[in-house]
């Protein structure tokens, strides 16, 4: 490799502030079913360590079935299975399954989280995340909501990014006691790149 990895410029979410953004989104969003959305999609981003091209569509409009998709999620015995069909690191699209457990009580939850957005989620196939009249989340717009969060509670919402999720995940993967081996499956990582997040 001629270039070193450089480490990544943008900041991390971590747990704590990913709690605070969840209530901030009581503020920002224009309705309950907005909220119930953006948390989910926030909290999926966190603990599945997601690079946006794996679960957001690229536009409001966006057809191609590269985002995740209703069909793609399943809970069941307080887990959230989650079929990713293709990544970065995953050129044949061979495709991999997330598993993420239920929190303690009186934690923040993926599990519970998603149950609640599928709960109000308009019954339809297609993408994961969808407003109420069945447009997509677009990237633009989960970054401009997340910035707008991060602005209300004091920070400097240009140095985040929707990889800010990611790179938040490795670190609170490894002070839950994980080994280098469980964090980097736990992003999908196939290198040693994760080492930068985890400093």
């Amino acid at each position: 490799r001629l270039f070193p990895h450089q480490p990544d410029s943008r900041h991390p979410i971590t747990l704590t502030m990913l709690c605070s953004l969840c209530v901030q989104l009581q503020s920002s969003c224009s309705s309950e079913y907005e909220t119930a959305l953006f948390k989910a999609a926030f909290v999926l981003a966190f603990f599945g360590a997601f690079r946006s091209c794996e679960f957001l569509a690229a536009s409001r409009s966006d057809s191609s079935g590269l985002a995740l998709a209703r069909s793609d999620v399943l809970i069941a015995d307080r887990t959230l299975f989650i079929q990713l069909r293709r990544s970065k690191t995953d050129q044949t699209a061979r495709g991999a399954e997330i598993v993420l457990h239920a929190a303690p009580a009186g934690q923040l939850c993926p599990v519970l989280t998603m149950g609640a957005f599928l709960a109000v989620r308009p019954r339809v196939d297609g993408n994961l995340f969808i407003h109420g009249d069945g447009s997509c989340l677009s990237r633009y717009q989960f970054l401009s909501v997340l910035r707008t969060c991060l602005a209300a509670q004091g920070y400097q919402a240009a140095s985040f990014g929707i990889h800010s999720f990611r790179i938040g995940a490795a670190p609170q993967a490894a002070h839950q006691g994980l080994s280098a081996e469980q964090v980097r499956s736990v992003g999908r990582w196939w290198s040693n790149a994760y080492r930068s997040y985890v400093c």
